[in-house]
Protein backbone atom coordinates (compact mmCIF):
# COMPACT_ATOMS: atom_id res chain seq x y z
CA UNK A 1 0.00 0.00 0.00
CA UNK A 2 2.59 2.36 0.74
CA UNK A 3 4.43 1.92 -2.56
CA UNK A 4 0.83 2.70 -4.59
CA UNK A 5 0.79 5.81 -2.39
CA UNK A 6 4.33 6.82 -3.14
CA UNK A 7 3.67 6.42 -6.76
CA UNK A 8 0.76 8.18 -7.07
CA UNK A 9 1.85 10.89 -5.01
CA UNK A 10 5.39 11.09 -7.36
CA UNK A 11 3.19 10.96 -10.51
CA UNK A 12 1.35 14.15 -9.63
CA UNK A 13 4.29 16.03 -7.96
CA UNK A 14 6.40 15.27 -11.20
CA UNK A 15 4.01 16.54 -14.15
CA UNK A 16 0.25 17.26 -12.76
CA UNK A 17 -0.86 18.38 -16.51
CA UNK A 18 -0.61 15.00 -18.04
CA UNK A 19 -2.51 11.87 -16.73
CA UNK A 20 -0.26 9.05 -16.18
CA UNK A 21 -0.87 7.10 -19.35
CA UNK A 22 0.10 10.55 -21.61
CA UNK A 23 -3.17 10.55 -23.36
CA UNK A 24 -4.45 13.78 -21.69
CA UNK A 25 -2.54 17.22 -21.61
CA UNK A 26 -4.61 19.69 -19.21
CA UNK A 27 -5.43 22.85 -21.11
CA UNK A 28 -6.26 24.67 -18.34
CA UNK A 29 -7.28 24.21 -14.89
CA UNK A 30 -8.54 27.85 -13.17
CA UNK A 31 -10.70 29.70 -11.26
CA UNK A 32 -10.12 32.87 -12.57
CA UNK A 33 -10.93 34.87 -15.96
CA UNK A 34 -8.75 35.09 -18.25
CA UNK A 35 -9.11 38.73 -16.67
CA UNK A 36 -8.18 38.11 -13.18
CA UNK A 37 -11.68 37.88 -11.63
CA UNK A 38 -13.39 34.97 -10.18
CA UNK A 39 -15.12 32.72 -12.22
CA UNK A 40 -19.14 32.89 -11.68
CA UNK A 41 -21.81 30.72 -12.95
CA UNK A 42 -25.82 31.95 -12.60
CA UNK A 43 -28.37 29.67 -11.70
CA UNK A 44 -30.80 28.00 -14.72
CA UNK A 45 -30.73 24.37 -16.68
CA UNK A 46 -27.43 23.94 -18.43
CA UNK A 47 -26.61 24.15 -21.57
CA UNK A 48 -23.31 23.94 -23.03
CA UNK A 49 -22.31 24.72 -26.24
CA UNK A 50 -19.19 24.75 -28.68
CA UNK A 51 -17.97 25.99 -31.40
CA UNK A 52 -15.25 27.51 -33.43
CA UNK A 53 -14.94 31.06 -33.92
CA UNK A 54 -12.90 32.72 -36.36
CA UNK A 55 -11.54 36.62 -36.52
CA UNK A 56 -10.07 37.68 -39.65
CA UNK A 57 -6.76 39.83 -39.98
CA UNK A 58 -7.20 43.23 -37.90
CA UNK A 59 -10.86 41.99 -37.58
CA UNK A 60 -12.57 43.13 -34.01
CA UNK A 61 -14.69 41.60 -31.92
CA UNK A 62 -17.24 44.43 -30.85
CA UNK A 63 -17.99 45.03 -27.56
CA UNK A 64 -19.94 42.61 -25.76
CA UNK A 65 -20.98 40.69 -22.43
CA UNK A 66 -21.52 37.14 -21.59
CA UNK A 67 -24.53 35.86 -19.18
CA UNK A 68 -21.95 32.67 -17.81
CA UNK A 69 -18.28 31.78 -18.16
CA UNK A 70 -16.91 31.35 -22.03
CA UNK A 71 -14.12 29.30 -22.56
CA UNK A 72 -11.65 30.13 -25.31
CA UNK A 73 -8.76 28.41 -27.12
CA UNK A 74 -6.72 29.68 -29.29
CA UNK A 75 -5.93 27.31 -32.31
CA UNK A 76 -4.41 29.90 -34.47
CA UNK A 77 -3.15 33.73 -34.81
CA UNK A 78 -2.91 36.01 -31.98
CA UNK A 79 -5.76 38.70 -30.06
CA UNK A 80 -5.64 41.22 -27.98
CA UNK A 81 -8.54 41.43 -25.15
CA UNK A 82 -9.31 44.41 -23.77
CA UNK A 83 -11.31 45.47 -20.66
CA UNK A 84 -11.79 48.75 -18.78
CA UNK A 85 -8.83 50.05 -20.17
CA UNK A 86 -6.39 47.07 -19.68
CA UNK A 87 -5.51 44.70 -22.28
CA UNK A 88 -4.37 40.71 -22.56
CA UNK A 89 -2.68 39.19 -25.54
CA UNK A 90 -3.63 35.32 -26.53
CA UNK A 91 -2.24 33.17 -29.14
CA UNK A 92 -2.07 29.83 -30.25
CA UNK A 93 -2.27 27.00 -27.47
CA UNK A 94 -2.84 29.49 -25.11
CA UNK A 95 -6.75 29.48 -23.35
CA UNK A 96 -8.82 31.56 -21.06
CA UNK A 97 -12.06 32.02 -19.74
CA UNK A 98 -14.28 35.37 -20.37
CA UNK A 99 -15.83 37.25 -17.51
CA UNK A 100 -19.88 37.50 -16.81
CA UNK A 101 -20.91 40.61 -17.18
CA UNK A 102 -17.97 42.71 -18.08
CA UNK A 103 -17.79 44.39 -21.44
CA UNK A 104 -14.62 43.45 -23.00
CA UNK A 105 -13.66 43.21 -26.66
CA UNK A 106 -11.14 42.03 -28.52
CA UNK A 107 -9.08 42.68 -31.48
CA UNK A 108 -6.70 40.29 -34.19
CA UNK A 109 -3.94 41.53 -33.69
CA UNK A 110 -1.68 38.73 -35.85
CA UNK A 111 -0.57 38.65 -38.95
CA UNK A 112 -3.08 34.97 -40.02
CA UNK A 113 -6.87 34.62 -39.11
CA UNK A 114 -7.81 33.71 -35.28
CA UNK A 115 -9.36 30.16 -35.21
CA UNK A 116 -10.38 29.59 -31.49
CA UNK A 117 -12.69 26.63 -29.72
CA UNK A 118 -15.18 28.29 -27.88
CA UNK A 119 -16.96 26.47 -25.14
CA UNK A 120 -20.51 27.84 -23.52
CA UNK A 121 -20.86 26.73 -20.36
CA UNK A 122 -24.74 28.39 -20.62
CA UNK A 123 -28.31 28.29 -19.23
CA UNK A 124 -30.80 27.49 -21.24
CA UNK A 125 -32.54 30.12 -22.80
CA UNK A 126 -29.85 32.93 -22.40
CA UNK A 127 -27.75 34.19 -25.48
CA UNK A 128 -23.93 33.32 -25.45
CA UNK A 129 -22.88 36.58 -26.07
CA UNK A 130 -24.41 40.68 -25.75
CA UNK A 131 -23.26 43.39 -27.95
CA UNK A 132 -22.87 46.45 -26.33
CA UNK A 133 -22.87 49.79 -27.90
Amino acid sequence: MKKIIITLFAIFVINNSVLADGHVKRIISTSQTGMGNDIVYPSGKAKITAFEFNVPVGGPVVPHTHSFPVLIMIQQGEIELTQGGKSYIYKAGDAFVEDVGVVHESKNIGDVPVKAIVVAMGVEGQKIMTPVK
